[in-house]
């Protein structure tokens, strides 16, 4: 029976179903829209000040692709719709560029797109666009971005000689001599040009015309692109479903606005969602958006590694100095700094410091408010303030839109790509964890215990689940299975029942239906609907194979061993050592209900998500700190007085 709830989780988490022919069909009635849209490719280092000279745009950035991908990659994603990360394919990519009228080295591009486990079709878009009788083409000098406008074949349809040419080359008789950008007839045109020629080109822009202004990107980086888009409705700062983030876009939803600016729907191959506009437009708050999202993965190691381990040898050096004679509440206000440190980080990305700034925020102020909670709150209860100190504020800022997650350095990395709002992974964990711990802390300084300790238990996770998990707010999957696994696991430790844990697998079910129901009925988050019901991750088979090869190589990371390695053998001494670790709490049974909550919490994390090393790291980091504060805090529990 547990190993049927198991394989029923684990499907319906994987499940999508394949992608057909019917799948990519659009409606074949074209509406007959006349107004031109025009891709155009400006210089680099173009900034989104400079783009606010444009008539009637609105102005914002683009993520270019997940990772730091070549400029090519990035013209492939808008050409498909879709993207994913260079490490699901099974080779790079090869050197692909326009010659005359085909892409070279084309075939390659869609063998690999093939080995993905994403439905990646090079060349939609313009395909899409042909079979509506609109012709995309790319003018001479539109360069790599050319690849924008490929067709599924390799084809590329080339705009006439004088498209974007200088002034003069046409007479009032030629085709395209009255459009915005003189020579440029066809529907859909891709084409490069300095910036005063763009500025010129959105006076000149047409009432029904759609004009894209996309910074060129480098040959090889993430980093973010200026946009503009003038077109009809269009003022302020760009907004897209894909982002919720105000002012900032990504590569793949370029394909479906253009098709939707013909009435055409979007295949359910392409990922990307229409660009929109609203608001102000506040080029100074884009531009600290730009620097800030360009840091938040650069200064993970310095603002969470360095004062963690700063702490550590800090807490071994006051130990060992002192012949143990201040042990215990070294490793307490360790414990207590490593808590809250999630916290101060949410606070930085409030003030978006420097470097040097956050990274001393970053290891004086847990200590700072650590030593104070020590100070005004004895044992256990220290302990559930601090967790409450972490856990509610990332809640609120979910509930909120989830406006300064995105922006800590231990939040979801915008920059990467791969997430823009909502938790990530690192939260992920490490929520769930302290969700967990901080409830049995409470319940144990309040000697509560039993049935009432469950329902404790099982409402604060459920809570959560809603607040982490579903597309509103925290956009999470994956908190959809750790969090109810947790709290059933706690429940059934809390009554004395550990065999009904295994309960925890058809609560993470349940929670997964739920979310998928709530995100349907509210339109919230795409990806895990489309993951179910949407067809665009392929067969089941292959879901499942892709998936445990994330698994897997999550611990084969190099980068990442050395951790792993840490970590695993911190476990092996707790197994060795597992019956003096667990008199430490014997006569604690919520904070022994706790821990088996984090610790199984963190091994279904680890076998159901992609970064299945960074669960155990942190389900290990964790529970040892907790492991060690209950062999300081024990005179504090109610039996001991």
């Amino acid at each position: 029976m547990p190993g049927t709830m198991l394989l029923c989780l684990v499907a319906l988490f994987l499940l999508a179903v394949p992608a057909s022919a019917d799948d990519l069909a659009v409606s074949d009635a074209a509406t007959g829209h006349e107004g031109q849209v025009t891709i155009v490719v400006l210089p680099q280092g173009t900034s989104p000040a400079d783009l606010a000279g444009l008539e009637h745009a609105a102005i914002g950035l683009m993520n270019p692709g997940l990772g730091d991908v070549s400029a090519q990659q990035t013209w492939l994603d808008v050409s498909q719709g879709a993207r994913a990360f260079d490490s699901t394919y099974d080779t790079p990519l090869d050197r692909v560029y326009p010659g005359g009228e085909f892409a070279q080295g084309w075939e390659k591009v869609v063998r690999r797109a093939k080995s993905n486990d994403t439905t990646l079709i090079p060349g939609l878009m313009a395909s899409v666009l042909a079979g509506h009788d609109l012709n995309a083409v790319a003018a001479d000098s539109a360069g790599a971005a050319a690849l924008a406008v490929a067709r599924r074949d390799g084809g590329i349809a080339r705009a006439p000689q004088a498209c974007g040419g200088p002034p003069g080359m046409l007479d009032s008789g030629s085709p395209g001599a009255d459009a915005a950008i003189p020579g440029c007839p066809d529907p859909v045109t891709v084409l490069a040009m300095p910036l005063d020629s763009a500025v010129e080109a959105a006076d000149n822009r047409r009432a029904g015309d759609l004009q894209i202004f996309i910074e060129q990107p480098p040959a090889d980086s993430g980093d973010q692109l200026s946009i503009a888009i003038a077109g009809p409705g269009m003022k302020g700062e760009l907004e897209s479903p894909s982002t919720r983030t105000d002012g900032y876009v990504l590569s793949t939803d370029i394909a479906p606005t253009i098709l939707r600016h013909f009435g055409i729907k979007t295949p359910k191959a392409m990922t990307g969602q229409p660009i929109e506009s609203g608001g102000k437009l506040d080029v100074g708050r884009l531009t600290d958006l730009e620097n800030r999202y360009e840091q938040v993965g650069k200064r993970r190691g310095a603002a969470l590694a360095i004062p963690l381990l700063l702490w550590i040898a800090l807490a071994g050096l006051v130990s060992f100095g002192s012949r143990g004679l201040y042990a215990r509440p070294a490793l307490r206000l360790l414990c207590l700094s490593t808590v809250l440190l999630p916290v101060v980080l949410l606070l930085t990305a409030a003030l978006e410091p420097s470097l040097f700034v956050e990274r001393t925020i970053a290891t004086l102020l847990p200590v700072l408010v650590a030593a104070l909670l020590m100070r005004i709150a004895p044992g256990w209860l220290s302990l559930a303030i601090a967790c409450g100190l972490t856990v509610i504020p990332y809640g609120i800022d979910m509930l909120a839109g989830s406006a300064l997650t995105p922006r800590a350095v231990i939040g979801p990395n915008p920059g990467l790509g791969a997430r823009f709002y909502g938790i990530g992974n690192e939260l992920e964990s490490t929520l769930m964890i302290l969700t967990s711990i901080g409830t049995g802390a409470s319940l144990t300084w309040f000697g509560t215990t039993g049935r009432r300790a469950a329902i404790w238990f099982l409402a604060v996770g459920t809570v959560a689940t809603v607040v982490f998990a579903a597309g509103r707010f925290g956009a999470d999957v994956g908190a959809a299975i750790v969090f109810p696994v947790a709290a059933v696991v706690a429940a059934a430790f809390a009554v004395g029942r550990p065999r009904l844990a295994w309960a925890g697998l058809a609560a993470a079910l349940a929670a997964l239906v739920l979310v998928a129901l709530a995100d349907v009925v509210t339109g919230s988050e795409t990806h895990f609907v489309r993951s179910i019901v949407g067809g665009t991750g392929g067969s089941f088979f292959e879901v499942i194979g892709h998936r445990l090869d994330a698994t897997l190589e999550s611990f084969t990371r190099v980068s990442r061993i050395p951790v792993t390695l840490v970590a695993v053998a911190v476990i092996a001494l707790g197994i060795w050592q597992r019956s003096t670790v667990l008199s430490w709490i014997d006569e604690l049974p919520m904070m022994k209900a706790a821990a088996a909550a984090a610790a199984a919490g963190s091994l279904v994390g680890a076998l159901t998500n992609d970064s299945g090393a960074l669960f155990i790291q942190v389900g290990t980091l964790y529970l040892a700190l907790i492991a060690g504060f209950a062999w300081t805090a024990s005179k504090y529990h109610p039996e001991s007085g």
